[in-house]
Order: structure tokens, then sequence, then C-alpha cells
């Protein structure tokens, strides 16, 4: 590491597209968190603080600390310091959840720039992702209750567990339904989850707020899962700025593929699923393939489900302040998915 690097400062960059006409009533909290973020460089070691504000300097839309923002919404009042310092601890665990992802994927970018295990290899990147983890665990453990201790702690754990067992999937053309949507509640839809919970709790919200709001971000996190898979497959990388294709080239079997697989007839599945598990598939043949057999609407259509599913978790609430704050939420990446399906997605929400 050279002495320029060294020097690195967190420099944070305007909101992704999209995401920017969403955060406009929390943009002030935002600012406050990516302030709070860029304090606690120091209270990292020396050789790691480059590290640690490279990461930091792109982090990307900040959907889990927005849920926690708006979980916790209260009619335009600022956010406490307890809800900025929850959305530091879900932020610091989703970037190191990210560190390690870039590593078992071989992605060269994330959000337009080299990812960590790019720029410094992949056992700089271990480290980094686990040193995170830690950090954040202690900023959780600085709060007068051991709820949100215990909450994130727990939610840690199935992030982690979520991500092993895609790793004993990868290659594994034969996993099913069940077991991809088991990963992706674990991987993704868990800190979804967690984000809104803590943000409720914080704010005093009741019992069943609390677990209303945790249920509508967790189907967030699922549908939002599914968007990326599709993003993956379909979406161009100069717009995404990250690596992009990485399922398929890492043996990860997604909600299209899978269900391009289950459509199939049983002797043209068996050849497809050698070749993805051999990795010799022809990608973009089979991409116009898929676009044929409409299995990519039927992942809309799933994708539309979802998203239903979440909104109906609300339903019970609609004159509570966070309500409207968080379904926009749903709306953001309702809007993302229709740019791959611009003439007919359906209004959902």
């Amino acid at each position: 590491m050279n002495q320029s690097e060294a020097a690195y400062s967190v420099k944070t960059e305007k909101r992704p597209e999209g995401i920017a006409a969403i955060t406009g009533p929390i943009e002030s909290d935002l600012i406050r968190l990516e302030r709070y973020l860029e304090s606690q460089v120091s209270a990292f070691e020396p050789e790691v603080q480059p590290l640690v504000a490279y990461t930091l300097g792109h982090s990307g839309k900040k959907i889990r600390p927005i849920l926690v923002f708006y979980a916790g919404w209260l009619d335009d009042e600022a956010a406490s310091e307890a809800l900025i310092r929850s959305a530091a601890v879900v932020e610091l665990i989703h970037l190191a959840t990210l560190v390690h992802d870039d590593i078992l994927d071989s992605a060269e970018l994330r959000h337009r720039m080299p990812t960590v295990s790019a720029k410094h290899g992949a056992d700089i990147a271990v480290l980094l992702g686990d040193a995170l983890f830690a950090h954040a665990l202690k900023l959780a453990s600085d709060f007068d209750t051991v709820e949100v201790c215990r909450a994130v702690s727990e939610a840690t754990r199935q992030v982690c567990s979520g991500e092993i067992a895609q790793t004993f999937a990868r290659g594994d053309a034969g996993i099913s339904l069940a077991a991809y949507y088991r990963m992706i509640d674990l991987k993704t839809a868990e800190l979804f989850a967690v984000s809104a919970k803590i943000g409720a709790y914080l704010r005093g919200g009741s019992p069943d707020f609390v677990e209303a709001v945790s249920g509508y971000a967790r189907a967030l996190g699922i549908a939002y899962q599914i968007y990326d898979d599709i993003a993956d497959i379909l979406g161009a990388e100069e717009r995404a700025g990250k690596t992009l294709g990485t399922d398929l080239g890492s043996g990860k079997f997604t909600l299209p593929i899978l269900l391009y697989l289950e459509q199939l007839p049983e002797a043209e599945s068996m050849v497809l699923r050698q070749e993805l598990t051999s990795n010799v598939v022809d990608v973009e043949v089979l991409i116009e393939r898929m676009k044929c057999s409409g299995i990519f609407d039927q992942v809309r259509r799933i994708f539309e489900v979802r998203l239903k599913e979440a909104d109906a978790r609300l339903l019970p609430y609609e004159g509570h302040a966070a309500v409207g704050a968080m379904r926009t939420l749903g709306r953001f990446i309702q809007v993302a998915m229709e740019r791959y399906f611009p003439d007919d997605m359906g209004k959902v929400l």
C-alpha cells in the first residue's frame, strides 16, 4: 500500500440513478450517516483505514439505511443519533458481505470502481470484510439496549449462512426452487428485514408494527434479489457500474435459469444442466432462447407477487407516518425492474 493510498479519505458520490427521487425527505439524514461512517474510519488501525475509506466511498444506494430511516419515520422529524448509528451498523454489514461476494464471484467492478479483491487481492479482501463485520457489531453493542446487538448479530449470522449455502450450491444445476428461495431469504431479505425492524423499534413502534414493517422489508428484499437476478442477465455493465454475468460465470443458478430448466423437456434440461455445470454454455444464445420462452415474463410476475405481498403487510397501518415513506422503496424497485420490461410492466404498487 503506497503513501497516496494511505492518505485516502472517504469521498461520497451523488445518489445513484433513480434512488435520489425517493431520498429527498431523508437527504439530511443520509448526509449525517455518511459523515458518521467517515468518522468511523479512524477507529480502524492505520494499515486498514485507506481500505475502509475506499469501500465507504463507493457504497451505492444505501437501501438498508433508507429502510432504517423510513421505518422510523415521524413526519419530517430528523433521525435520532440512535437511528444514524443503527443505519451505519446495517450499512457496514452489507458492505462486508459485498467485499466477500466480490471475491467469490471474481468480480472486477463495483460502483464503476475496481473491487477490493481486484485491487488488493482476495486475502486482503477477506480480512477487510471480517474487520467491517466486527466493527459493525461493536457499534451495535454500544446501544443501551441489547436488542439492537442481538438483532443484528443474528442477522449477520443468517447472511453468512446464506452465503455458505450458496457457495455449497455453486455448480449444482439440480438445486431446487425451495433451496433458492431459502438462500435469498437468508443472504438478502434478512438484512432488509432487520434494518426495518431496528428503525421501527428505536422509534418506539409497537411490537405488531415492528413485525409488520420487518415483514414488508423481508418480502421487499426477496423482490429486490429477483430484480438483481434479472439485472445480472439483462443489464448493461456500463450502466450498472459493476461486473455483470457473474451469476452464470460463478456457477450460481438464479431464478430465471432455474425456471427455464424446469420448463425444458427432460432431455434438453439435462444437456443444459451439464453445459452450465461445465461452464461451456454460449451465454448470448442461452439468453435469446430464454427470451423466446417467456421465462423473463414469468420471473416478472413472481416479482410482482412479492411486491404485493410486501404491500399487504402495511395495510393495517395505513395511517402511520412511516407507511407511505416505506412504500416509496417498493416503487423504486418496481421502476428499476420496469427498465427490462418497458412496454407492459404492470403497476402493482
